[in-house]
């Protein structure tokens, strides 16, 4: 019995441990789905800045201090975006690993179960087997009384 107790422990524990990673995987995609948003805030940004530079090209309303001043625009958004898919590539290799360690946690955690299981399937038989034995020893010692 002291065995299924520990192996119940061990269970608990796997069980724990899988809900752990469950629950940072559950984090790290939020936080991915926020960086996405927020990406997605600064392309716009940028399509709308672009598309009010072609505009302003258009109407000969450009001098060389405003193309100067889009000029480093674009670029400071190209690098913000590129800072923020860097960001959500390094998110998202993390959460491929996360999720193998989900997966690993799955197979100790079925492992422990499978072992628990064969616990109470061998101590069952065990009691069985006792059982039995009581019940021929009880018969045993009938039909010899009868005699």
């Amino acid at each position: 019995m002291s065995k299924l107790r520990t192996v119940a422990r061990v269970l608990d524990l796997k069980d724990w441990k899988k809900e752990e990673i469950e629950n940072e995987v559950k984090h790290l995609r939020a936080q991915i789905n926020k960086l996405e948003a927020q990406l997605d805030s600064v392309e716009k940004t940028f399509i709308d800045t672009i598309n009010e530079f072609e505009e302003k090209q258009r109407s000969c309303e450009m001098d060389v201090h405003r193309l100067g001043l889009f000029s480093s625009y674009f670029m400071g958004l190209s690098e913000e975006m590129d800072a923020r898919k860097r960001e959500i590539m390094r998110r998202l290799s993390e959460v491929h690993e996360r999720q193998d360690a989900l997966i690993a946690a799955y197979k100790d955690k079925k492992l422990v179960e499978i072992l628990k299981d064969r616990i109470v399937k061998e101590d069952t038989m065990h009691k069985e087997k006792a059982a039995q034995k009581e019940q021929d020893f009880l018969h045993l010692a009938k039909r010899q009384r009868e005699k």
